[in-house]
């Protein structure tokens, strides 16, 4: 169950209107907030649906009270709402929190270097926190974090799923500057797909019973590309999908961090690539979401395998924009552009890179891929985004 469902049915949705743009078996959503005079009309669409919490606690953003997500989760599935005071008007709900658990919402850096807007103005909420937590569980719920980038085929309207991305706000998605650009092949870039974990199944549920609300496409408004990337090569491959309506999380759609700089990322260190596509592991592609860890390796290596292939040359080419990762007999191979490369800390996930390219021997022994590097990007991911 959706963890604010029960939310959107007690205050209702406002004022708006959706349109719904057919594309094959999916269908685009893009709604328009509809302008009313009435006073009731702007009351619904600025106010926050809050009801007084017992005791001492207060009611919160479910994001600003970590410690119960799980507590929080299990209950809503069991149809228990005690925890539940409310929501906004972006329809986040708010819980009861003890008042001894309260914390600030996810910090990760004072004032970028251009400008003085702060990381919380920017990527606001928490961000890497699965609603789902295992040591071994790796199905629904538990890598919230990829979306699917669609292009729509322009002679019959089909979509199809070329590459991933990985959602870092409500209305963002950072992706590889290659797989946000028009496709040359008769497809455009026309929607991003969250909420997806198997794309032969909708909506998803899991082997103990529970499902997760349907995948929804939501429709890209633009796209900010590097203005360094040149169509055909690898250098400053990164890219921000802007979409028209904002992300609604769920247990099956949730942002995740960004690493700020490369302190820890040492050779050796393990890290999971998430996305939808064919791994050398197996001859068939699953339509179900695959993740796969690998080894963080030297750039040393990277060289030794590309250099001479000249896909690390160009003009603009700066040291530091790529990471190397992988190497060791197995790796993610089509269908993996642009999905998010990340480490976990704690119960925390922080991208710290973007797929780039691979070698036509995907999986082979030292055959590292290569990936955008997040940290020597942060900033302009930062100076790029809209504010919340």
């Amino acid at each position: 169950m959706n963890l604010c469902i029960f939310l959107l049915a007690t205050i209702g949705c406002g004022n708006f209107i959706i349109k719904f743009s057919y594309a094959a078996d999916h269908v685009i959503i893009e709604t328009e907030n509809v302008k009313s005079d009435s006073r009731e009309g702007r009351a619904i669409q600025s106010s926050t649906y809050r009801l007084a919490c017992p005791g001492l606690s207060e009611c919160l953003p479910l994001r600003e009270c970590p410690q119960l997500l799980a507590e929080a989760t299990t209950r809503c599935y069991n149809s228990d709402r005690s925890l539940f005071c409310g929501a906004n008007q972006n329809y986040e709900p708010f819980i009861c929190c003890p008042i001894a658990y309260t914390t600030p919402p996810f910090q990760a850096a004072a004032d970028t270097t251009n400008n003085n807007i702060n990381y919380q103005d920017k990527l606001s909420g928490s961000c890497g926190k699965a609603l789902i937590q295992g040591s071994y569980y790796k199905k629904l719920g538990a890598f919230p974090f990829a979306a699917r980038v669609g292009f729509k085929n322009l002679n019959n309207g089909n979509l199809v799923y070329p590459c991933t991305g990985s959602i870092i706000s409500r209305r963002v998605i950072l992706t590889a500057a290659h797989c946000g650009l028009a496709k040359a092949d008769g497809h455009r870039l026309s929607s991003v797909r969250v909420g997806e974990f198997d794309s032969s199944k909708d909506p998803d549920c899991s082997e103990s019973g529970y499902c997760a609300p349907s995948a929804i496409n939501h429709a890209v408004s633009h796209v900010v590309v590097h203005p360094d990337y040149v169509n055909g090569q690898y250098h400053h491959d990164i890219a921000l999908l802007i979409l028209r309506t904002p992300i609604n999380y769920t247990i099956s759609a949730q942002p995740i961090c960004l690493q700020r700089d490369r302190n820890g990322l040492v050779v050796g260190k393990r890290a999971t690539i998430i996305g939808w596509g064919k791994n050398s592991l197996s001859n068939v592609r699953s339509t179900e979401m695959q993740y796969l860890e690998v080894p963080l390796a030297s750039w040393d290596q990277c060289l030794r395998v590309y250099g001479s292939s000249g896909a690390l040359d160009s003009q603009k080419s700066i040291e530091g924009q790529w990471m190397c990762a992988g190497g060791e007999g197995k790796d993610v191979c089509n269908g993996f552009g642009g999905a998010p490369l990340f480490i976990t800390e704690g119960s925390t996930a922080y991208q710290i890179g973007i797929m780039s390219f691979g070698s036509e021997n995907c999986g082979g022994l030292r055959i590292p891929s290569v990936y955008t590097s997040i940290a020597h990007f942060h900033n302009w991911i930062l100076d790029n985004i809209p504010v919340e």
